[in-house]
Formats: structure tokens, C-alpha cells, sequence
């Protein structure tokens, strides 16, 4: 099915990639499977690849298990087809015939099974010798019509278009490839049907424009070439090549683009056999009547609602071009030019493929109707995986199959695809629906994607060669689990009685488990390429999907190191700590199976940390370990220090009553807006909510940022009190009345009194711009630089009765830069602000760092 779409745009097919879903992975049948597979890539000279593997209990029987392909190929841009612009009236119409049924209309061929009580197992009337089954003839594999094709399109000049006959026949396949002023007149009274064909026409009584806009009727590949050439005879001869009929100018819209003509004929002759085994059945009523006609509709399936979809959806891929795409939706395949892609500066591209699907995340998106982001997913995991071998992911395809095609859910999903291929850069080409009610249940629906990704070869990852001790590993935070790992999340939930509608006690904002579950995987291509544009910057990366930690970091370790992970200070998501706690899961068990908080790991030369580090901090980047030489040839590739501690602190905090925070401000609140947007994200995992915003000046920014997040806030002028200790006295009235828990200073302007801090002394924190205990009060970038530091950045400390002096809760660093300017500088550690500030909330309100009683940190 595949390598003939890809033919049908000239194209020559070089590469395939598989995609197998089931219920419980049978490995003796997907072998046999892949074996096929694999036959059919050689019958095409086409390279199998890889594939993707995804055993799904929930959403698959046992036994059943579906198919998707990815096969990609390559075509000299004057060699496209089809060459709409040199079709021409009177050009011919060829045949080449089909082995059977092929890959569509089973839908209608099981409803004809079904009706007539004919079962697998029975003996085919219709078998050429006689003993075959139902089963085995249904099963006959679908033409491949590469070996004889392709040599007529690359030797000679005739061929204007093909057309792949695949689901919608002949009447809906041919018009695909014509100009709106020509259509074909066909006419079948010399082609002989396949009488496998005149038993479904029989037994069904299905009428002849439904076998034509159904099956390919004994025509699987459909060659418009020019009328002057006869070379087709020639070179098809031995292939069954018919005539079918001429290309003639249209008459008008209203006109058919397929004019079929004796084809009642045709098929009456190859069911008339069958016509007793089906005769007309009396009627005790009156006359006897012909039994009722099955249609395409009546087995489940409805082309129009496919039509409608496409409409729908061709907005949302659009929206998602870039340099190089080529056409639009609608043909056999997606075309993206490389010439086009600005990719200019490659010398040797390498393409990179990648598939792989969302899994049982689908279930609760189905189960509690939240369809818009698992096509994030789905992007998500395809180009997180091929960034991985440094490639730039150009364009996208995706496999979307269901029982009943319901259209607004389908393009919710496909909006999420969009958005998706926006988020990584990826042009969404296309895809195929598939809908099967004889497969999936109503409401329920799996996916599959495609990525095609282009690097230099000497840009290639991983480059296992050079990965050696002392290289350090980097990792970037996960939005939540991604999309891995949801049959034990499914089973979790079982074991605790839990709903996908009841409130997840970790959220942050009370949001339910559905909401919080299907939060979309992380995509980190804007993150990583600037990275990998630069030569030698990273060795290797390791997307951390089904696996966990311990399968994926040594996908790109050579055999003689191991990677050792120190995560004693990891943040732990909150949900995978509830996860541990309510499934009573083990450590080892939540590395091998979750992400645990980290997405993607980067392996950096020691000479590169520093500048990896700054250009992944603003995306939450950190130190995680080292790679180290492996003493142990049979021990573990991955060394882990301090999860268990980690993880115990998860479970313990992940659900603790929530702080009421209260922020005092004096200006634009851009420190505020950070501590807003954290304690209102999960993953950041803070128990605590800003409740109130107190400001001693009135119209700043701050107060309009408090309004739009809607918490309440209060206006204290100390113009308006007599003292200090009089304004201090009111602001911790306003916080008491309040029940405030924890205070954030965020750009107060004020110099509280001993009695303010003494009230509220282990629940008062401030963050400064600069390292201390260096550079303490105002101007502290002015005094960094004249001090001529390496360094700056910005300390979060409790505060005490002196001016900057209270205990250090965290620091983090900002390199100060040749020739660096006072307001570069600022701009640099407001961002590290935005970060850090959040990160030494969520470590006080969780109780994991407290003030002692001497004014020190205490970690507990």
C-alpha cells in the first residue's frame, strides 16, 4: 500500500518503516509479520529500517493487533507525477491488474461474511484450485507494482499519471491525478473481473457503483500515458497491462471525472456463477423480492465523512509549511523538496525516519472526550526520537485509525498533530484514516506517526566513538509521563478505585487525573538545535520514553562505559511520586518505566558543560552525572545515586496542604509572574498558592498581573504612616487576615523593620541579584562588574534583621561576559531570577528546607 502510493508520485521507494500495535505482544506472530514485511521491502528494493512495537492491553484484544507503514522515496523534481500540465484528451488509459481484494473494502467483505454465514474457514468457490479458503484468498497480498513500473517511468517519457486504486475504486482514486477539464471514459467489456469480485457483487447483491467506489474490481493500478506512444505494450506485456479507455475533454462540472461503461457486463459475468448459491427468496407477503443490497456505509464505513475530514483539516497542515513543501493534501504522497528546504550547506544528508505511536495515553483521552492534545503526543515522540541522531525533522505524516470515523473528534486530533509539527518544525504532508468498526470499538481510536529528519553526515548522533569517562550527562525536564508507561498508570488508578474525573491530589490547580494525565509530551527541538548546530558541542542525546533511564542511556553508550547518575538532588514530578506511592512501585521499577521529571539527556564533552549548561538553563537544563569506565562487564550500563531518597521525598510532598503565599511588590512584577505561573504548573510540584499580592505603591504593572491571574490584592502606601514600623505593621495585618503561610519579597522596595521580620522570621524569603555574600544592597550588577567578577547571578535567602545577610537557600549562576554591559547583565539574571526564585519556593513550602533555630538552612 505504501510503496504503490509513493510510485504514484514517480517516485522510486528507498526506505520503510513499520508500526505494529496489539494487545499482548505475540512474538512468533509478529515475526512472522515483520518477515513479511520484510519480503515486500525486498520485492521493492526498499530498505527496512526499523519500526515501532507498542503493546497496548487496554486498547487491543488479545489477538488483534493493527499495521501502519512509512515508506519513503525519492524522485527528480522534473519526474513528479503526475504531470497534470501534460495530460492531454486522447491520451490512453492502462489497467494493470490487481491480485485480489487487496487492502480495501474488508469492512464490507466482512458485513457480505457476516450476512451470508460464510465463515473463514470455508472453501472458496472462487479458489483457483479448488481447496483454498476463505481465509487464504482474502489474505492474497497485495500487489506490488514497483518492478515493472518504475523502469517504464525511468526509460521513457510516456507516463503522465498513475493512479493507485485503493479505497473509493476507480471512480474516487483517478480523479486524483486529472486536470478539472478532463475526465476518462472506461470500458470494462474486454476486462475480465476476478471472480472473487463476482462472489462479493453475489452474496452481498451489492450494486455495481458501490463495487466501483469500493473495491479496485481486478484493476489495482491505474497508468494514464500518452495516446501517441505504444512503448506501454511493449514493457507491460507480461504484466496483464489492459486497455481501459482514453482521456476525453469534460463537459462540464456537472460531469463525472469517471465514466465507466459496460461494466454491469463485466461483473455480471464473473457473479453469475454465484447468482444460485444467492437465489431470490419467497415472500409470503406478496412477490418474492431481491434481498436488500449491502453497502460500504452499512458495514460501517463512510467515505463522505472521509471527505468531510480532509476539508477540515487542510487548514491545520497548512499552517505547518515550510521550505520545501510541495502541493498540498490530497495525493498518493506528501512531496517535500530538499533543494528547497535550506538545507544548501549539506554536503552528504543523511535522511533519518522515525514512528512511533501515543499508546494507552489514548484510552484517557477517549475515555473522558480530551482529544486535543495526544496529537502533540504523537508529533512529540517521533521527532524527540530522530533529534536524537542530530537530525533537523522537516516533515510529518500521520496513520489515524478508528472503528467509526467521528469527524470533529478526528480533527481535534489532527489539530493537536498540527500544532505539534509547528512546536518541532515539521511540515505535516499527510496521513491516512483508516476506519474499521470490525477492528476498534465506537469511541475509540489509535494513532501512529512518521518523521523524516535530515543531517550532515559528520553531524550524525550518537557519536559513540568519542562518548569516554569524564564526559558529564545533562538533563532536560519532562511535562509530566509523556507517553509512556500508561498501562501501569491505568492500573494504578484500578488498583485505588480512582476515576479519570476525580481530582488529582498532586495538581496543582485541581485539576483531574484525565486533565493532568494528558498533559502533552515535551518536544525539544527548539531547545536542542541551536546545540547541534554547532560542531562537537554534544556527543550523544537520549530521549528517555518506554524504558525509563536504564534501557534508553545505554542506546548511545559505548560497551565499555556506563553512565553514572547522581539525582540525590533531582526534582521528582509531583505525579510520579504519587504514582510510586499509590502503586507502591519500587525505584528501580519507576527508572525503568517513567521518565521520573527528565525527557531528554545530553552527553557533553567536560570542555563544554559551562556553555551547554547556559544555553539549557533558561529550559530548566541540569547537571545529572557523569560517564565513568565500566569495571563490571556484566554489570549494570546505568549507576544510580539518590533516587530512592528523591523519590521518597516526591511521595512525601506531592500531596501536602497547600502554603497560602502572599508576594509583596513595588513595580512591574516580573518575579511575581514567574511565582504565578510555577505554583499553577504541576510539574513545578509546589504546594502552595499565592492567595494575596500586597504592593506599597499603587498603578503598577504588579497589581494588573495579580488582576489577570485573579488574586486579590491590597494597596498599603507607607506614604500614608507616620514610621516604618507603623507600615510594617499594617502589611502583617493585611497577611495575618489573610492566614498567610509563606511571604515572597519580588521587588519590595522597603526596608522592613526587626519587629516584620521577627513576625514572620522562617516564613520570609527575598532573592537578590548577585552571589552573595558578595555585592549585597542596591546596584549589586554595577558592583559585579566593577569588581571585575567572572561571574554573577542571583541568591534566594531567608530574611533576616541585616541587609541581604539571611541564610542562603539556593544560588543560581550567570557568567558575565566580555565587554558586558550593566542592563545586559540585568536582563541575564532576571531570567535566572524567573527560574530560581520558583525552584526555592517549591523547596519552603514543601518543608523540605526550613530556617533553624541558629538562622540556618535546614535540609530535611
Amino acid at each position: 500500500m505504501c510503496a504503490n502510493d509513493v510510485l504514484c508520485a514517480g517516485a522510486e521507494p528507498l526506505a520503510f518503516l513499520d508500526y505494529i500495535a496489539c494487545g499482548r505482544l505475540e512474538v512468533p506472530t509478529a515475526a512472522l509479520i515483520v518477515k513479511g514485511i520484510a519480503e515486500g521491502c525486498r520485492e521493492t528494493n526498499c530498505a527496512l529500517l526499523g519500526g515501532e512495537t507498542a503493546e497496548m492491553p487496554s486498547m487491543y484484544a488479545p489477538g488483534k493487533y493493527d499495521l501502519a507503514g512509512y515508506c519513503v522515496g525519492v524522485v527528480e523534481a522534473d519526474q513528479i507525477l503526475p504531470r497534470v500540465d501534460r495530460i492531454r484528451a486522447g491520451d490512453l488509459v492502462i489497467g494493470l491488474p490487481s491480485s485480489g481484494v487487496h487492502s480495501n473494502g474488508f469492512s464490507l467483505v466482512n458485513k457480505i461474511l457476516e450476512r451470508t454465514g460464510t465463515k473463514l474457514t470455508d472453501r472458496a468457490p472462487f479458489g483457483e484450485d479448488g481447496c483454498s479458503s476463505f481465509g487464504e484468498e482474502l489474505l492474497t497480498p497485495t500487489r506490488l507494482y514497483v518492478a515493472p513500473v518504475l523502469p517504464l517511468l525511468r526509460q521513457t517519457d510516456t507516463v503522465r499519471a498513475l493512479a493507485h486504486i485503493t479505497g473509493g475504486g476507480l471512480v474516487e482514486n483517478v480523479p486524483r491525478v486529472l486536470p478539472a477539464e478532463l475526465a476518462v471514459e472506461v470500458d470494462f467489456s474486454e476486462v475480465v473481473i476476478p471472480p472473487i469480485f463476482g462472489w462479493l457483487a453475489a452474496a452481498g447483491n451489492v450494486t455495481e457503483r458501490e463495487m466501483l467506489r469500493t473495491f479496485n474490481c481486478g484493476i489495482g493500478m491505474v497508468l494514464i500515458v500518452d495516446g501517441t506512444d505504444g512503448t506501454w505494450k511493449e514493457r507491460l506485456a507480461g504484466e496483464g497491462a489492459v486497455l481501459l479507455g482514453k482521456v476525453t475533454a469534460r463537459k462540464g462540472d456537472a460531469e463525472q471525472q469517471v465514466v465507466v461503461r459496460n461494466f454491469s457486463v463485466a461483473i455480471e459475468r464473473s457473479a453469475a456463477p454465484y447468482r444460485s448459491k444467492f437465489p431470490v427468496k419467497p415472500s409470503s407477503n406478496g412477490p418474492a423480492k431481491q434481498p436488500s443490497s449491502i453497502s460500504y456505509k452499512d458495514s460501517g464505513v463512510d467515505i463522505t465523512a472521509g471527505d468531510d475530514l480532509v476539508q477540515r483539516i487542510k487548514p491545520f497542515a497548512k499552517s505547518t509549511n515550510r521550505p520545501g513543501v510541495m502541493g498540498g493534501l490530497g495525493g498518493f504522497g506528501g512531496l517535500y523538496r530538499l533543494r528547497d528546504a535550506g538545507l544548501k550547506e549539506l554536503n552528504d544528508p543523511i535522511l533519518v525516519l522515525g514512528t512511533d505511536g501515543v499508546g494507552t495515553k489514548l484510552k484517557i483521552a477517549q475515555d473522558s472526550h480530551r482529544h486535543t492534545t495526544v496529537g502533540i503526543d504523537l508529533v512529540a515522540m517521533c521527532v524527540n526520537d530522530i533529534i536524537c541522531n542530530g537530525a533537523d525533522p522537516v516533515n510529518f505524516l500521520d496513520y489515524y485509525a478508528c472503528g467509526k470515523l467521528d469527524v470533529p473528534v478526528a480533527a481535534q486530533v489532527i489539530e493537536g498533530i498540527a500544532e505539534g509539527c509547528r512546536q518541532g518544525g515539521s511540515a505535516l504532508l499527510g496521513g491516512e484514516t483508516a476506519e474499521m468498526p470490525g477492528m476498534y470499538a465506537p469511541g475509540v481510536y489509535d494513532l501512529a506517526g512518521f518523521s523524516l529528519g535530515i543531517v550532515e553526515q559528520s553531524r550524525m548522533l550518537p557519536k559513540v566513538d568519542t562518548v569516554c569517562p569524564g564526559d558529564v550527562i545533562i538533563g532536560l525536564p519532562s511535562s509530566g509521563v509523556h507517553s509512556n508507561g500508561f498501562s501501569l498508570v491505568h492500573k494504578i488508578l484500578e488498583f485505588n478505585g480512582l476515576t479519570l474525573n476525580d481530582v488529582a491530589p498532586f495538581s496543582a490547580t485541581g485539576k483531574t487525573f484525565a486533565e493532568e494525565l494528558l498533559v502533552p509530551t515535551k518536544i525539544y527541538v527548539r531547545e536542542l538545535q541551536p546545540l547541534l548546530a554547532e560542531d562537537g558541542l554534544v556527543k550523544a542525546l537520549a530521549h528517555i520514553t518506554g524504558g525509563g533511564f536504564t534501557e534508553n542511556i545505554p542506546r548511545v553508550l559505548p560497551a565499555d562505559v556506563a553512565a553514572f547518575l547522581d539525582l540525590a538532588e533531582m526534582h521528582v514530578l509531583p505525579i510520579f511520586g504519587w504514582l510510586a506511592r499509590a502503586g507502591n512501585v519500587t525505584a528501580d521499577e519507576m527508572l525503568r518505566t517513567f521518565n521520573c521529571g527528565i525527557g531528554m539527556m545530553l552527553v557533553v564533552a567536560t570542555e563544554h558543560r559551562d556553555t551547554v549548561l547556559e544555553r539549557l538553563e533558561p529550559f530548566g537544563g541540569r547537571m545529572l552525572g557523569t560517564i565513568v569506565k565500566r569495571t563490571d562487564p556484566l554489570g549494570g550500563r546505568v549507576i544510580v545515586n539518590g533516587f530512592e531518597e528523591t523519590l521518597q521525598q516526591a511521595k512525601a510532598t506531592c500531596t501536602l496542604p497547600k502554603k497560602r503565599i502572599a508576594v509583596l511588590i513595588s513595580g512591574s512584577g516580573s518575579n511575581l509572574q514567574a511565582l504565578i505561573d510555577a505554583t499553577r504548573n504541576t510539574a513545578f510540584g509546589i504546594r502552595g498558592e499565592i492567595v494575596l499580592v500586597v504592593s506599597n505603591k499603587d498603578g503598577v504593572f504588579g497589581l494588573e498581573r495579580a488582576a489577570k491571574a485573579g488574586i486579590p490584592s491590597k494597596v498599603i502606601l507607607h506614604k500614608n504612616y507616620a514610621t516604618r514600623e507603623l507600615f510594617d505593621e499594617a502589611v502583617s495585618k493585611a497577611l495575618t487576615d489573610a492566614r498567610i503561610d509563606l511571604v515572597c519579597l519580588a521587588g519590595f522596595m522597603r526596608i522592613l523593620s526587626e519587629s516584620f521580620v521577627k513576625r514572620w522570621k522562617g516564613a520570609l524569603i527575598n532573592i537578590h541579584p548577585a552571589l552573595l555574600p558578595k555585592h549585597k544592597g542596591t546596584h549589586a550588577q554595577r558592583q559585579a562588574l566593577a569588581a571585575g567578577d567572572l561571574e554573577s547571578g542571583c541568591t534566594v535567602h531567608f530574611v533576616d534583621e541585616g541587609v541581604d545577610t539571611g541564610a542562603i537557600i539556593l544560588q543560581h549562576r550567570v557568567p558575565i561576559l566580555r565587554n558586558d554591559t550593566e542592563e545586559a547583565l540585568t536582563e541575564r539574571i532576571h531570567r535566572a531570577e524567573h527560574r530560581a526564585y520558583p525552584e526555592a519556593v517549591r523547596l519552603v513550602a514543601n518543608q523540605i528546607v526550613t530556617l533553624g533555630g541558629e538562622g540556618q538552612v535546614v535540609w530535611n
